[in-house]
């Protein structure tokens, strides 16, 4: 049975929410150090389920990063709607307001109660709206757990070294971070790479060392034999189209051969060049409409590179997780040795 919501309720939550303005992730030093800790003291281990070779993720340490990556809500999936194109129209505002009061896909709320979570909701899951895409931390930590050395006084192993080729919003990042291991990180986008800066900035430890550069992984030539893994979910061709500027890979590769052979090619190859033997790449994608064999493909340039393929994980995708097909699914994780 449906909730009878007055209209007058809706507008009253219309304006209040409009007059605080966008519900932006907090970005007060209480809060974020909250949610840091909530990072840390997870106990990540039981994301692994070894026997279907599945990652698991949770929610923990993504408000951080979405509290840094404030220009992420106006980037443009393919032919979806932003979410602040949403907040941006009234109509279609009033209406997701009206589903959180009416308990239609969340739990009922009265009108005076409505949260910027909630509000945050509706923009992210209004339908034909999406918001872009951002790795959990909790399972970019657990993978380098899985693939990296850590310290050890006792036994003298050294902390290693990742390379993430497509920073994107923070998430792997903040699970470097987690994890305790050396990070580089690279991404062409100025809003972005300022919001990864801050990161570094209010969250490195003494211990290991964080290295961002702002140009894209095709461009970058680390030292060479320098990394122990490379890692990354690389962009999904031209579906998200995180900003207009040159540098990004979906405007100076503008076809999908040209974006397969530049962007893609290339940055495997400084991933061989850059790895140690004996060192791993995992590249986490998956088909989409765009490049239709985007795995087959991964596969083909990694192994032409000089790669071995050792094994493919998989991503479980959380409910409001979706694909370029609008599918909730999960995304392989190619693993492959350089020998």
């Amino acid at each position: 049975m449906s909730i009878q919501v007055s209209d007058a309720q809706v507008n009253d939550v219309y304006d209040r929410v409009k007059a605080k303005g966008f519900p932006y992730y907090p970005s007060d030093y209480k809060s974020r150090l909250h949610e840091f800790n909530k990072l840390i003291q997870f106990d990540r281990s039981t994301l692994f389920k070894p026997r279907q070779k599945i990652v698991g993720q949770t929610p923990h340490g993504l408000a951080l990063a979405w509290s840094y990556m404030p220009h992420a809500w106006e980037v443009k999936c393919g032919w979806m709607n932003t979410p602040m194109s949403l907040w941006e129209d009234e109509e279609r505002l009033k209406k997701g307001i009206k589903k959180v009061l009416q308990g239609t896909f969340w739990e009922r709320t009265e009108y005076h109660r409505v949260t910027d979570s909630q509000i945050r909701s509706i923009l992210r899951r209004f339908s034909n709206t999406q918001i872009v895409s951002n790795y959990r931390p909790t399972a970019a930590a657990l993978m380098y757990d899985k693939f990296l050395e850590k310290a050890s006084p006792l036994f003298g192993g050294k902390t290693g070294t990742t390379w993430d080729m497509s920073c994107g919003f923070g998430g792997r990042l903040l699970g470097a971070i987690a994890a305790d291991v050396n990070y580089i990180g690279t991404d062409p986008c100025t809003k972005t790479f300022e919001g990864l800066q801050q990161i570094k900035e209010d969250w490195a430890g003494l211990n290991r060392t964080i290295e961002l550069h702002k140009l894209g992984s095709e461009d970058f030539r680390p030292d060479k034999n320098s990394i122990d893994l490379c890692f990354t979910s690389p962009p999904y061709y031209d579906w998200e189209k995180y900003s207009d500027e040159e540098t990004q890979s979906y405007i100076k590769y503008p076809t999908k051969e040209e974006w397969i052979e530049g962007f893609l090619r290339e940055t495997i190859e400084n991933c061989y060049y850059g790895l140690k033997n004996g060192g791993t790449l995992i590249m986490n994608v998956a088909n989409t409409k765009r490049i239709k064999n985007f795995e087959a493909e991964t596969t083909r340039l990694a192994m032409q590179a000089g790669f071995h393929y050792m094994d493919t994980w998989y991503l479980q995708l959380s409910t409001q997780e979706k694909g370029e097909e609008g599918n909730v699914k999960r995304e392989s994780i190619f693993i492959f040795k350089k020998e």
